[in-house]
Formats: structure tokens, sequence, C-alpha cells
């Protein structure tokens, strides 16, 4: 299980890394329109961030396309501040932070800390076995239906 304080510096550098890399991505690569779905135990899981890493680059400098799901599972693919994603294969990574029911209250001077409701099951790109394929035009991806206990 991932400490629940190093599960917010893992989504604000994912998402900096989609946000400041666009012009990393190249001047050729165009972007291609892409929607899903992402579930947990077949509900829809609003709040996760989802990020396609291209599967034969490894190199930070290579733009990270990203999504955050909406209340109903939806997502829509941005690269950087620009709706798509270049066209290839990828490997995907979600993880979806909120803070537990349980947490504690009362003064402090941090926020209160966040959990991964995933568990950390599908933060690594090295761990990950969903995979998607950006094709050129628009992209609607079958739903990720995540399990988790």
């Amino acid at each position: 299980m991932l400490a629940s304080r190093s599960i917010v510096p893992l989504v604000v550098a994912f998402a900096m890394v989609g946000i400041f890399s666009t012009s990393c991505s190249g001047p050729g690569d165009e972007l291609h329109p892409a929607e899903g779905k992402v579930l947990l135990n077949n509900e829809p899981l609003g709040g996760a961030l989802i990020t396609l890493h291209p599967k034969d680059k490894d190199d930070l400098s290579v733009a990270r396309p990203t999504a955050l799901s909406r209340d109903d599972g939806t997502f829509t693919v941005t690269t950087g501040q620009k709706n798509g994603a270049p066209a290839g294969e990828y490997i995907v990574t979600i993880i979806c932070s909120k803070i537990p029911p349980d947490a504690k209250k009362g003064i402090s001077t941090g926020g209160p800390e966040s959990q991964d409701v995933l568990k950390g099951s599908y933060a690594e790109r090295a761990h990950s076995k969903i995979l998607v394929t950006i094709k050129k035009g628009q992209n609607q991806l079958e739903p990720f239906d995540l399990k988790q206990n």
C-alpha cells in the first residue's frame, strides 16, 4: 500500500508532466480526440487521474496524455492544454486520490491526507496491464473496468 503522503506529489508530478510537456510531443505529432470511461467494480469512478504512457518510450521528455474522470466516470484525453493524444500505443496508469471518510478532523497546518482508493494497483507503468491504441481520427476507448476488493 502506498503511503498516503506520497500519492499527492505523484498526482501533481504526472499532471505537471502532461501540462508542461506539450512542446515535447514534437511539431509533427497531430493530436486525435479520445474519450472513455473508468469503472471500479462496475460503478463509475469519478476523480481518477488517467495517464497514457507511450508504450515504446519511457522518456520523461515525451508528453504524457492525461485525463481526469468526471463523476459519471467519463473522461476526455488531453495533451498539455489541447484535446487529444498522438496516434500510437500506450500503457495506461490510473490513480484516484480521495480523503478517507474516517480522516482525522481537527486543527492542522497541512491539508487532510488523501489515499489512492485503488491502493496503487494501477499506479505503476511497469506493472500496468491496461493498453490502448490511439488511432488517427476520433477514438472511443473501451471502458477501463477496474477491480478492487
